[in-house]
């Protein structure tokens, strides 16, 4: 039994609902096996490394040492706490220089940084000659879920440190009695920072800017006109912009202000640097594209087509895990929730799936190329474009029809363009008032002008009497001619078609008259 197309791809995706469906609900009179309780989230977020640290952060520059004495693992009594929490911020902020790829952001912490499996290295702080390691501590307990605490060890050296630490420059540029100021829970001259930090970095990247269109300006021109470094003036700005900033993060005032600058800034590097390598990609597609068509091989534009859209969507993607990953998220769960959501995907656009697949092997096969002329089922004409969804064929007339790829990639094509020989085959049909003296004159001219065509191929060449008709005699001549050019062919065919009509003549036999069987004019009459 023939199953149409729709039902061929209707079958496996029913079969899959309903495996879906099936595994979905529990056997009868068996107990649904009961699910593990997840363990509860540590409110304060200190479930991962950086979640210990940006809180403490957080609450420490809100001046909320009792908040921020939660971070820290030992017995001590909460007014301690306080103030080695206290210590502990200074630490931090004046001697640490930590960004946001230095802390893990898995429950589990780094586990290859040589410590032992509940210990995590913050950094190291130094002081005149001496350092001091700032380790977090994996605490687990009974009722409470594993959280990271500021270990003991650390703690008892905060205090020291912090007497013997230096203001930043940032900070010690602003007189002693403003720096108490605070606006939004957070040092004032913090904002004013930020305020004239970011006029000073645009009239240094600008320049920077500037110079570099210079330098890449006469590569420019030789290749687009121009055009290209007018695309990407912009981008090219916010990405020194963005790696200026970045530089200048480590010397901010505060561990958060440093950890949230360059986080930030991590974001405008990854849009910039993707963004411009899409438009390059794009530029060199283009220019790849017009040799293909001046040195005459436009078939191979397809190839050049879709190697774009899959380098685009490369650097997308990877540009989106990367922006994610800055930002804290964990990637792990991102891929868990994207294989769940792709077997969706898979179901809900299984269609356009199917036509991406097949343009993957339209191209990889080459059986056609632009330009070329093919059958596809009942279609027959020249190819306009391979696209990432359908083939446009520009029929006899002059219609254009597109053709999934899909359907293309499972269909059965002919290429005309690319057949060596043209076949010619004609039956040419007699009277049966010819006699068979007439008909040996004709079989032996016909073999006669066939075999001194220069232009058909010898081996091939075929004159016969073949059978009788019903109404007629019927000879059949065939003979290849070793050509690609359609227009040869026709010239050639025109020639021996008119040659046999004179052999007929001069024979003295007649063409028979195209006759119509019984059951054929009874149908016709009805």
């Amino acid at each position: 039994m023939k199953i149409s197309g729709y039902r061929r791809s209707a079958v496996p995706l029913l079969c899959c609902i309903l495996t879906f469906v099936a595994f979905s609900f529990p056997a009868v009179g068996a107990p649904a096996p009961a699910e593990p309780k997840p363990s509860p989230e540590d409110p304060l977020g200190r479930s991962t490394p950086y979640g210990t640290v940006i809180g403490f952060l957080q609450a420490a520059n809100k001046t909320e040492y009792e908040v921020a004495a939660n971070y820290l693992e030992g017995k001590q009594s909460a007014r301690r706490k306080a103030e080695l929490a206290r210590s502990l911020h200074v630490v931090l902020n004046r001697g640490l220089k930590i960004g946001p790829d230095d802390l893990s952001k898995a429950p589990a912490g780094s586990l290859t940084d040589g410590l032992a499996a509940d210990l995590e290295k913050v950094g190291t702080a130094t002081f005149g000659s001496e350092s001091l390691d700032i380790v977090l501590r994996l605490t687990k307990t009974a009722d409470t879920p594993a959280i990271w605490l500021f270990s003991a060890e650390t703690l008892l050296g905060v205090t020291a440190a912090a007497s013997q630490l230096d203001l930043p420059w940032a900070e010690a540029i602003w007189p002693e009695s403003f720096r108490d100021i605070r606006f939004l829970s957070y040092p004032l001259f913090t904002w004013l920072n930020v305020l004239v930090g970011i006029p000073l970095l645009v009239g240094i990247a600008w320049p920077l800017t500037r110079g570099l269109l210079r330098l890449l300006h006469p590569l420019d021109l030789r290749h687009s006109g121009g055009n290209m470094l007018a695309q990407i003036k912009w981008l090219l700005f916010l990405l020194i912009f963005s790696l200026l900033a970045r530089l200048v993060a480590t010397q901010a005032a505060t561990a958060e202000g440093r950890i949230f600058v360059t986080s930030v800034a991590n974001v405008f590097i990854i849009v910039a640097a993707g963004w411009i390598l899409v438009r390059l990609t794009k530029f060199v597609a283009r220019l790849k594209t017009q040799h293909l068509r001046q040195i005459g091989l436009p078939g191979k534009i397809a190839t050049v087509e879709l190697s774009n859209w899959l380098l685009v969507c490369v650097w997308f993607t990877a540009g989106l895990f990367l922006i994610l990953r800055s930002l804290g998220v964990e990637l792990t769960a991102v891929i868990a929730g994207l294989g769940i959501g792709g077997i969706a995907f898979a179901f809900a656009a299984q269609k356009t799936i199917e036509n991406l697949f097949g343009t993957v092997t339209v191209v990889a096969d080459e059986a056609i190329q632009v330009g070329d002329t093919c059958k596809v089922g009942d279609i027959e004409g020249r190819i306009e474009s391979i696209g990432l969804r359908s083939t446009q064929i520009r029929t006899l007339d002059r219609a254009l029809v597109s053709v999934p790829n899909g359907q293309l990639a499972a269909s059965t094509v002919g290429n005309l363009t690319r057949r060596d020989k043209f076949l010619f085959r004609h039956y040419i049909r007699l009277g049966y008032e010819t006699t068979a003296g007439q008909l040996r004159r004709v079989l032996g001219e016909i073999r006669k002008i066939t075999l001194e065509k220069a232009k058909l191929e010898p081996a091939s060449i075929k004159t016969r009497l073949i059978r009788f008709g019903d109404a007629s005699l019927e000879l059949e001549v065939l003979a290849y001619v070793p050509t690609r050019d359609e227009g040869i062919f026709l010239d050639v065919q025109e020639e021996l078609l008119l040659r046999i009509m004179d052999i007929v003549e001069a024979s003295g036999a007649a063409f028979a008259l195209p006759t119509l069987n019984t059951r054929t004019r009874d149908t016709q009459a009805k």
